[in-house]
């Protein structure tokens, strides 16, 4: 082999080990200090509607009551709140089968996990920035403990891009 084609491997083999990382992010598991995990791995988008699956994981040892809709707070990618309008329901944000269905109790053991969505329209007519959510924090029900949404995608990232709306529609609790 000329000496061309071994500097050719070496670089390859380099890109490769490169390429491959820690892994430690895409292997560790979210925390679930409280009892409750909520994790986020789909987001479907469509001209504009944006539709984000969320779990809610009971990692206790009881089970666990909901009737209602998740308690929502959004930060942009420094931690500052932003100011948006946190909407049970669809708000009119669009019509989505289920998600302004009224709250019906639940009861999810351990092990087992409940569901929700956020909706919200990405538009943009404002000359100020758009508002884009790169955290959210969640509660299970009013008065509950706050702790972060996490993303379980491959990139590991939540982003709720709201434009100038403002607005971010959640459904209630519910088992499918």
């Amino acid at each position: 082999m000329r000496s061309g084609g071994r500097i050719l491997v070496v670089i390859a083999a380099l890109a490769g080990l490169v390429a491959c990382g820690t892994g430690a992010q895409a292997t560790e598991a979210p925390s679930c200090d409280t009892g409750l995990r909520f994790t986020t791995n789909v987001t479907s988008a469509a001209m504009g509607l944006r539709v984000m699956s969320v779990d809610v994981v009971n990692c206790g040892a009881e089970p666990v009551q909901f009737n209602g809709y998740p308690q929502v707070k959004l930060f942009d990618e420094r931690r500052e709140p932003l100011d948006v309008e946190i909407l049970d329901g669809s708000g009119g944000i669009a019509a989505l089968e289920g998600f302004d269905d009224a709250p019906q109790p639940i009861t999810v053991p351990p092990g087992e996990s409940a569901k929700s969505a956020f909706v919200w329209r990405n538009t943009h007519a404002s000359a100020d920035p758009p508002q884009v959510g790169k955290h959210v924090d969640m509660a299970a029900a009013p008065g509950g403990t706050w702790q972060p949404l996490v993303a379980t995608t491959p990139e590991g990232r939540v982003l709720v891009d709201l434009g100038s709306t403002g607005r971010l529609g959640v459904r209630a609790w519910y088992r499918p």
